[in-house]
């Protein structure tokens, strides 16, 4: 959760008004603000390019390459609450890159589609095959992010790092990041992505032993509109059998199995639900310890996807995708929930996609 201030709950629970401010950053000149007439922002941790947003501003907002342009042109918006006393407190949704523009004749609005930082990395495809090696994965991560996006700031929230041995990479730069069981950040056991500020953050995957940033409570001052639960298999492992496929000449690792244990748990290996196996080989892979720390981290993200629940409530644009929430329905017994998917608008209630999950127990 973006940090706030000590007012921001009472306030969405009380007198206080939405507010949003549209700042263009354009490829030449200064940023500037623009007037906006409409916008939605969609952050989602399960997505290559977490943020998205759609945005409309007024007719008269300057346009070419000193103002809107899709030619190398961003927006910064940042949402939250007007206090009502002559003061604002406003969240960073995410700095976007310009990639659609639309304007209706006379007088009509500029419709803008714009995506986050990790679109700009994305599409800085290796020129010829890449090969890498280095003492440190989160180096080399931040490496490649910043041949792409010079200057950018990157945010390590994790101290969970290992030496990356000699691997090749094909063509795609995200890839090699984050995109697959390839990538850097799947061997480490991280999550890399860019936040509402544009900067390119390196994090922990997030479970239910993380402390919950929210309740969402019903009732007097309650802040939830509805709820809704769904019950689906999907994607949902409980075995990880990870190995270092030595394709790169090194050692061959594992294979190391971690499943989950928990004697109370209805997806456990070991009872009704059956077993059920993601296998994960990647060339990053040098130790035994490696390979147990990115297959917890694989079983943690799927554990739980059985029992997802999506809700709608009050905005509040300080949460982020990962935070740890306590819906409390009135009448109902609290309960955790990580939240993947959030979407705001200027008009109407927020909704959020979650699901529970917690850490595994245990390996054999």
């Amino acid at each position: 959760m973006w940090p706030v201030s000590a007012r921001w709950d009472a306030a969405l629970r009380g007198a206080a008004r939405p507010a949003a401010r549209a700042t263009i950053h354009p490829p030449q000149g200064d940023p500037f603000p623009a007037r906006l007439l409409s916008w939605s922002v969609t952050a989602d941790r399960t997505a290559q390019v977490r943020r998205t947003c759609a945005v409309t501003l007024a007719p008269e907002t300057p346009r070419g390459l000193t103002g809107v342009t899709v030619q190398g042109g961003y927006l910064q918006l940042d949402v939250g609450l007007d206090y009502l006393d002559g003061t604002a407190e406003l969240i960073p949704q995410g700095f976007f890159r310009l990639d659609a523009e639309d304007a209706e004749r006379p007088g009509g609005g500029i419709a803008l589609q714009g995506y986050g930082r990790e679109k700009v990395v994305a599409d800085d495809a290796f020129l010829r095959p890449r090969t890498e090696a280095n003492s440190s994965g989160l180096d080399l991560i931040e490496q490649l992010l910043l041949e792409s996006v010079p200057g950018a700031v990157v945010v390590r929230r994790t101290t969970r790092d290992a030496p990356i041995s000699r691997t090749t990479w094909e063509k795609d730069r995200w890839s090699a990041i984050d995109g697959d069981d390839a990538s850097i950040a799947r061997a480490l056991g991280v999550e890399v992505w860019a936040d509402g500020r544009g900067r390119f953050v390196i994090g922990p995957v997030p479970t239910l032993s993380d402390p919950p940033v929210w309740t969402v409570d019903s009732g007097t001052r309650g802040v939830l509109v509805t709820a809704r639960t769904s019950t689906s298999t999907a994607g949902v492992y409980n075995t990880v059998v990870a190995v270092g496929d030595a394709s790169n000449g090194a050692r061959p690792v594992g294979p190391v199995i971690v499943q989950d244990l928990v004697a109370t748990s209805p997806t456990r290996a070991t009872g009704p639900f059956g077993r059920r196996v993601r296998h994960y080989s990647s060339p990053l892979l040098r130790t035994t310890g490696q390979a147990d720390a990115a297959a917890r981290s694989l079983l943690s993200n799927s554990l739980g996807l059985t029992e997802g629940l999506a809700f709608t409530a009050v905005p509040n644009p300080a949460l982020e995708p990962g935070d740890v929430v306590l819906l409390a329905p009135q009448g109902q017994a609290p309960s955790l929930h990580i939240i993947d998917k959030i979407s705001l608008s200027s008009s109407g209630a927020m909704s959020c996609d979650t699901r529970s999950t917690r850490p595994d127990d245990g390996s054999t």
